[in-house]
């Protein structure tokens, strides 16, 4: 049979196959099941219903008696709590972790354990001998500087009208104008004449001003005092009122950081994936206390220091006592707030005439707020893609104009303007965010792992945060007992011509053992090495009734060896102007002094009587020792401002020697006789010290402590 033929009996008969099929197939299902047992016999559904009640009644009785007296069979726990336990103690697998500990989708949800945050230690100690007047609180705010006479009225001194020195040849714009040389210098001098006017009328009005009716009062102006204004204040217990005396501030202050960003990154890494997160109530750097310690490296090196030799010398505690009950007042704050610790960041002493910047900052720390160093930086970056852009066609700007079109200048101003204004915009949403986490933070509102698990603990934190600390040599009205005598000052104090060392750490509110019981977290949640020292916590609160909470991070690094500064101090005025004789040697240039340069300096000794510095003007050039006797000083009373003079003789005491002078010579790149070359001094301090001091930077400290503005300079 051919295939043609066979297809065409498939087309013909494909019916009839399906049917024998299923014929087939059902024909074997019949078979099969004949073969089957019947069920109804194996399962009968009443015997099954006696045996399920049956069994329904044996477990309702009472077995206790058979379990528990059955002598046979003694029942017996299998459950192994120790081995239990140690699975427990097992290390969690890495793997937990990868690929990324910080993606949330990725991170497991096991087993993640609460571990103990590293603590980086403090950073780049830094230590300043201070001596200065400072406001401490009174019974009655009387001291010997006020019961002295105001101080008699400064003598003008003359100046002369200072001619510039101009150049032969004559400006064309004045032969434009019609004039020579002379009638310029006329004009200058009938402009000198209307200041000079000016000056005294203004000075009169000062005078009347202070003017009281047993005659003119002088008084310090408020923006000459560089300290910090006394104010009155009141015990802490009676309520009574406290005015402010001055006195002898005699101390070291230090200044260093603490990693604040660091410990951020701490704490995110050993806590934001860990079961009972919660950076608002606990998982969030809180520092709570520090100390400070000193040693000795008057006679030994700082490698050779043990133990032994340092010497706990501050803490919060400490310094926030002694304010409470010694100073009066604080002296203004210079670094933001974003810098700021309270408690750890003390407050700087009431300072009284003089500037204290130099230790009450520090390099690291910025005066700026953080929002605002971003919106300068923002503003350059704004700047700096103005200027990239290149200038603006104004010609085409003004046909855009008029014909009542707004151009686009290609990322140039518009860009610039959108910038500012997006600027603008991030601030004050900068704003909204932060006041928004403020609330949360002071609310305390709880927060579950499912909310806050792998959330930052604070967003964009800054790097450093400032440590500040204080080691008083003497304490005005302060009182210690030796031996059972009562001594006025510290025997552990720092003495005069000691070199010292300091090293500082701070303490943070234990994340994992916190002060408050009810935020403690499960001991099952705690990483291995964290459970221990949870356990020898809980057994030391258990005996002694009080939490140790306060975790303390490692000391730092000592700083450099500083000591306590001398009693006596210079201000450099400008070098007296003169002119060399000059005289040409071949190629050389020599410039012949017929008299070493002279300045006059302010020279100032610490009266502890009197509580402040008693200056004295001097003229000094080589050679110079800055000690002299004055019929009379003139003092500023600190408290008032007011002016004041000695009745006896002062006495300048100072090693202090000044060693050359350079400056005062007219400047050759300029026309005018009356621009000079600035001061420079090299001295010898008290101390033996090597210093070159400047006269432009010291100008403003010099005339207010001369009285230059008084005297007409």
């Amino acid at each position: 049979m051919d295939a043609d033929k066979l297809k065409d009996f498939a087309v013909y008969n494909f019916e009839k196959l399906i049917v024998a099929i299923v014929v087939l197939l059902s024909a074997f299902l019949v078979y099969s099941g004949l073969g089957q047992p019947i069920i109804t016999e194996k399962h009968d559904p009443e015997r099954l219903a006696q045996s399920a009640t049956e069994v329904k009644r044996q477990v309702d009785d009472d077995h206790t008696d058979a379990i528990v007296n059955d002598e046979e069979n003694p029942r017996e726990p299998k459950f192994d709590i120790a081995l239990e336990q140690s699975k427990f103690l097992q290390p969690i697998k890495s793997s937990l972790y990868q690929p990324d500990p910080w993606d949330l989708s990725k991170a497991s949800k096991e087993k993640v354990r609460r571990k103990d945050p590293v603590l980086a230690k403090p950073a780049a100690v830094r230590t300043t001998g201070v001596i200065a007047s400072l406001a401490y609180r009174s019974q009655d705010g009387t001291y010997a500087l006020a019961d002295l006479e105001p101080a008699d009225e400064v003598e003008v001194v003359e100046v002369k009208p200072k001619r510039s020195r101009r150049s032969r040849r004559q400006n064309p714009m004045d032969m434009m104008m019609g004039g020579g040389e002379g009638d310029m210098d006329m004009m200058d001098m009938d402009m000198m004449g209307m200041d000079m006017e000016m000056s005294m009328d203004m000075m009169g009005m000062d005078s009347m001003s202070t003017a009281g009716a047993s005659g003119p009062i002088r008084k310090l102006a408020a923006d000459k005092n560089l300290g910090t204004t006394a104010t009155s204040t009141k015990h802490l217990t009676s309520g009574a009122d406290q005015p402010p005396v001055p006195g002898i501030g005699l101390f070291i202050a230090g200044t260093a950081v603490i990693p604040h960003k660091q410990l951020i990154d701490a704490y995110q890494e050993a806590l934001s994936y860990a079961a009972e997160y919660d950076p608002v109530k606990r998982d969030l750097p809180r520092y709570i206390a520090y100390q400070v310690q000193r040693a000795d490296v008057t006679n030994k090196s700082i490698d050779q220091l043990t133990d032994a030799d340092w010497i706990l010398r501050d803490s919060n505690d400490t310094t926030i006592w002694n304010a409470a009950n010694y100073w009066s007042g604080f002296a203004p704050e210079l670094v933001p707030d974003d810098y700021r610790i309270p408690g750890v960041t003390m407050w700087i002493p009431p300072v009284l005439l003089d500037p204290y910047a130099s230790f009450a900052n520090h390099p690291l720390i910025p005066l700026k707020t953080k929002r605002a160093l971003l919106a300068e930086q923002m503003e350059k970056e704004a700047a700096a893609e103005m200027a990239d852009a290149g200038p603006v066609d104004m010609e085409q700007f003004e046909i855009d104009i008029a014909g009542g079109q707004t151009r686009s200048f290609g990322g140039g101003m518009d860009e610039g303007y959108d910038m500012d204004m997006g600027m603008d915009m991030d601030m004050d949403m900068d704003m909204g965010m932060d006041d928004d986490m403020g609330m949360g933070y002071g609310g305390g509102m709880g927060s579950g792992r499912s909310a806050n698990e792998g959330k930052p603990a604070e967003e964009n934190p800054v790097d450093y945060k400032l440590l500040r600390f204080y080691d008083f040599a003497y304490i005005q009205g302060k009182t210690y007992k030796v031996g059972g005598k009562v001594v006025g000052m510290d025997p552990r104090a720092p003495r005069m011509n000691r070199q010292y060392v300091y090293r500082v750490r701070f303490a943070v509110n234990d994340p994992n053992f916190p002060k408050s019981p009810e935020l403690q977290p499960k001991s099952r949640n705690l990483d291995p090495e964290a459970y221990k020292r949870y356990v020898t916590l809980a057994a030391e609160a258990e005996q002694t009734q009080k939490r140790n909470f306060k975790r303390w991070s490692e000391w730092s690094d000592p700083s450099a060896p500083t000591s306590l500064p001398p009693v006596d101090r210079v201000a450099f005025g400008s070098v007296k102007p003169y002119k060399p004789r000059v005289v040409n040697a071949g190629n050389r240039r020599i410039e012949i002094e017929s008299d070493p340069p002279k300045t006059e300096v302010v020279a100032s000794s610490f009266d502890p009587r009197l509580g402040v510095f008693v200056p004295a003007r001097m003229e000094a050039t080589e050679g110079t020792v800055l000690s002299t006797e004055v019929e009379s000083a003139e003092v500023v009373d600190p408290i008032t401002l007011e002016v004041k003079k000695t009745s006896e003789p002062k006495v300048i005491k100072s090693s202090a020697t000044v060693i050359d002078v350079e400056g005062g010579a007219p400047l050759e790149i300029v026309d005018d006789e009356t621009i000079i070359e600035p001061g420079i001094f090299l001295m010898v301090d008290s101390d033996g010290k090597l210093k070159v001091r400047d006269a432009t930077e010291e100008q403003r400290v010099y005339r207010i402590q001369s009285f230059a503005e008084e005297r007409g300079l």
